[in-house]
């Protein structure tokens, strides 16, 4: 235990993520709430959140002018980020996704408690030789966390010396609280706010704008069914954060089509980011590599029906009994949902999912594993 704690004296903490996506947000806001002093560095644009949520764009904007700068910009963004935890005295220092890039400063890194968080997709998607650059990363954490016990076997198959300092540490999802909050507002009220059709079925593709999600593949499968089916069906896709350049090339091609869709592009938050999962009807979530998905967790609290793929780490959901569909290969897409259109969609059976989630990813069951890795 740190020796502030034994003291009774409150932690500084700075957590290091992507300050648009909820995982670090939410993981600050609820440490807050129990007391720590918790601040978050956006990765990409270097403001510094505090305590209060005040933003400081101190080290961004000194870091604006090299940012565009080939080749060198990820080295003058670690020299910043150096810079933040020199002058801002802080206790732990805890990075979410591991880079290699990282070890460029890891002397400053390590002379804090220094923990890295995988998310997932910085384990599987990472290439070898990166993995074994990366060793020395490890070997200086204090401590390693995994949203799930299947990424932190798969790390440890590789690295073998790091048992003792891997944990699993979930996120929770604060989304859950809304969508509790949302649940006995009327489907068609919440579909009219969104501008959803009342009355057709809704089919969410996706939960980001990244490749990873294989938007192009999905629209592929779902064009291969009947006119007939496709005029029961509105298909929705989230693409409010991710990669603007894919977003941007899977709009063009569902404007070559003739499908009833509408694309998410404004950031969702709170109720607005519930509503859409209770709105929606069938999810489909077909990743290439995927952890823990949060959003995927949402929309099978919110009573969807759920396709994702066998391929997908998912074993805590099925040892926990979650109730969703698998296909093996993303080409079974088009027949899985001919077979769900042509069926009376509230027949499937999702009525265990609500408990297993709640358990699994409410914040005020998540949040020990955090704080006892911090102390």
């Amino acid at each position: 235990m740190d020796d502030k704690c034994l003291k009774g004296e409150k932690l500084k903490i700075l957590i290091i993520a992507n300050s648009k996506a909820v995982f670090g947000k939410e993981l600050k806001s609820e440490l807050i709430n129990r007391g720590l002093d918790v601040s978050l560095l956006d990765f990409e644009s270097l403001i510094l959140y505090d305590k209060s949520n005040y933003e400081s764009d101190r080290y961004s904007s000194l870091f604006k002018k090299f940012k565009s700068v080939p080749k060198l910009s990820m080295f003058f963004r670690m020299w910043y980020i150096k810079k933040v935890i020199q002058e801002n005295d802080f206790d732990v220092v805890n990075i979410h996704m591991s880079r290699w890039f990282y070890m460029i400063i890891l002397p400053w890194l390590a002379r804090e408690k220094f923990i890295v968080t995988f998310y997932g997709s910085d384990f599987y998607r990472t290439s070898d030789f990166i993995k074994k650059i990366q060793t020395i990363l490890y070997e200086k954490a204090d401590a390693i966390t995994f949203t799930n016990p299947l990424t932190k076997n798969s790390f440890l198959e590789y690295y073998k010396d790091f048992e003792s300092k891997s944990n699993v540490c979930r996120f929770g999802l604060k989304t859950l609280y809304f969508i509790d909050k949302n649940r006995k507002i009327d489907k068609k009220s919440l579909r009219e706010s969104l501008g959803y059709n009342k009355e057709k079925i809704v089919i969410t593709c996706g939960h980001n704008s990244t490749k990873e999600q294989q938007h192009s593949k999905i629209i592929e499968n779902i064009l291969k069914l009947s006119p007939e089916l496709l005029g029961k069906v509105q298909f929705i896709f989230p693409m409010t954060y991710g990669n603007d350049l894919n977003r941007q090339k899977v709009k063009n091609i569902l404007k070559q089509t003739n499908l009833d869709y509408i694309v998410l592009e404004e950031f969702l938050y709170g109720d607005d980011n519930a509503n859409i999962k209770l709105a929606s009807d069938i999810m489909i979530n077909l990743l290439e590599t995927d952890s823990f998905s949060g959003s995927m967790q949402e929309f099978l609290y919110a009573n969807n029906i759920v396709i994702t793929g066998s391929w997908l780490p998912y074993k805590v959901f099925d040892d926990t009994g979650v109730q969703y569909i698998k296909i093996d290969n993303i080409d079974e897409l088009s027949f899985k949902l001919a077979e769900l259109i042509n069926s009376d969609i509230k027949t499937y059976d999702t009525s265990k999912n609500q408990k297993i989630i709640s358990e699994l990813s409410l914040w005020d069951n998540a949040i020990k594993s955090w704080i006892d890795v911090y102390k």
